[in-house]
């Protein structure tokens, strides 16, 4: 049997050293390299490399110049990056790039290094199609060429890793799913997975959800009660719309960050805490600094990884994946391929999400073993006017806001067609209900953009600042 070849890239002479050790009773053949002039010099004589460890700062190249060379003369090479912990976003984009997998000097858990090495050099690493299995357990689902893969081997890498970790993405991308992925492949997967919105409760709330309270800490705590950081330990917190959290609760998180320590509301004694946070947002949280409504010290710390999730309408070809293996699996029902291709077709504002919402809808209305096009909600199917096939008044706003009435009073017709019996006055308070919540993200909307300022935004709107009160203040 042909030995392995494995090169060894390290201006630090004891990890060289160290390397040579441990590949010693490995019928391997370690070349060393301890600067980018090395590794050329060995790429030159096209040395057919199985395995290299290369470091991320070397004194006359980046570790991912290195790692774009060895790549390009020997694609087979599986490529582990070494990285200091300050440079662990560094590691993830050359996961990115190609590499394997990164470690973290000092290697601690030899046990743990010796079996990604032996794994690597057997060619018995986890494969794509085994990962994108293990994400369908958590509800992830996608094509074969979706982008979506990349994101799973960059997640399964860091899983392991003691990082906070913070997932972007739009609402309905499935930001949630990917962090129970995340956990369920760590070693804190048999401990809690506990999640929190920190945008749907209110800021004193919030506090008392996250720290827990003691007793008499406030009216109606008749008794203490453990926060999630407590129910957590030793697992995963899951902080959801980070984005939305108070100022004063957002200094309250970073002091746990930090010392790994809190007091319950109303407490004195210190609780210790072993949590990875896993935080994530549909915000931009660099401009939520630059507002002043994020603090830039609670996002370096969140930010130990970012992981951001395409938008659905980004990669059309999971759409097909997606729809077909829900029904499949819920329902026990098909899409024909018409049906599929207009799914493609449509954009999906509110991602998969708003997908699987859609067909939980066809499905309640229509008792089908095969779901047609014509099986679909009209506004999937109506193909909307292009901006350029319209007429100059049908442009306006007022013309764009009719036809999107016009398709929401179908689909609440369609959704009450299957009701036998229907409460009609309960439907008309439920309705007036919508037109305020409505009315109150307007305004909402306005007032960020008018940094608050109602009276600027009443003279914009030619309305009364009173009228604006009264909305927002609506029940």
């Amino acid at each position: 049997m042909t030995a392995k070849k494995v090169l060894v890239v390290d201006d630090e002479k004891e990890v060289t050293t160290f390397f040579k050790h441990l590949l010693a009773g490995r019928d391997c053949e370690v070349y060393i390299a301890n600067d980018a002039v090395e590794v050329d010099r060995l790429l030159s004589q096209q040395v057919p490399f199985d395995l290299a460890l290369v470091d991320l700062k070397l004194p006359d190249a980046s570790g991912l110049e290195l790692l774009s060379r060895i790549k390009k003369q020997r694609a087979a090479c599986e490529v582990i990056v070494m990285t200091g912990y300050s440079t662990v976003k560094t590691a993830v984009a050359a996961i990115q790039a190609g590499a394997k997998d990164y470690l973290e000097k000092p290697f601690d858990d030899i046990t743990q290094l010796e079996a990604l090495v032996d794994s690597l050099l057997s060619r018995d690493s986890t494969n794509e199609d085994s990962l994108c299995n293990q994400a369908a357990h958590y509800g992830i689902i996608c094509s074969p060429n979706s982008p979506i893969k990349n994101l799973l081997a960059i997640a399964s890498k860091v899983a392991g890793k003691s990082l906070n970790i913070l997932i972007e993405g739009e609402t309905g991308t499935g930001k949630e799913l990917m962090a129970r992925f995340i956990h369920g492949l760590s070693m804190r997967s048999t401990c809690p997975f506990v999640g929190i919105n920190c945008g749907a409760i209110s800021e004193s709330l919030l506090e008392s959800e996250l720290f827990g309270h003691e007793k008499g800490a406030f009216t109606g705590a008749v008794k203490p009660r453990r926060g999630f950081f407590e129910l957590a330990n030793n697992g995963t917190l899951f902080l959801d719309e980070i984005g939305e959290a108070p100022l004063p609760i957002q200094v309250k998180l970073l002091r746990v960050l930090e010392t790994g320590e809190f007091i319950r509301v109303g407490g004195e004694a210190p609780i210790k805490t072993n949590i990875r946070v896993i935080a994530a947002t549909n915000r931009n949280l660099e401009l939520e600094i630059e507002a002043n409504r994020f603090r830039a010290d609670l996002l370096y710390r969140l930010e130990g990884v970012k992981l951001t999730i395409p938008a659905l309408r980004d990669r059309p070809d999971d759409i097909p994946w997606i729809a077909r293996y829900y029904v499949n699996t819920k329902f026990h029902v098909d899409i024909d391929d018409q049906a599929i291709e207009a799914l493609k077709a449509f954009e999906w504002p509110g991602n998969v999400r708003q997908l699987l919402n859609a067909l939980n809808q066809t499905i309640a209305i229509h008792d089908c073993k095969m779901i047609r096009e014509e099986h679909l909600p009209r506004w999937i199917t109506t193909r909307p006017v292009h901006p350029s096939e319209e007429s100059p008044s049908s442009s306006s706003l007022e013309a764009r806001l009719e036809r999107q009435i016009q398709q929401f009073v179908e689909n609440v017709v369609n959704c009450i067609e299957s009701i036998d019996d229907l409460d009609f006055v309960d439907l008309m308070k439920k309705m007036k209900k919508l037109e305020s919540a409505v009315g109150k993200k307007v305004i909402e909307k306005g007032l960020a953009e008018t940094d608050g300022n109602r009276q600027l935004l009443s003279k914009k709107w030619n309305v009364t600042p009173r009228i604006l009160r009264y909305i927002l203040n609506e029940k």
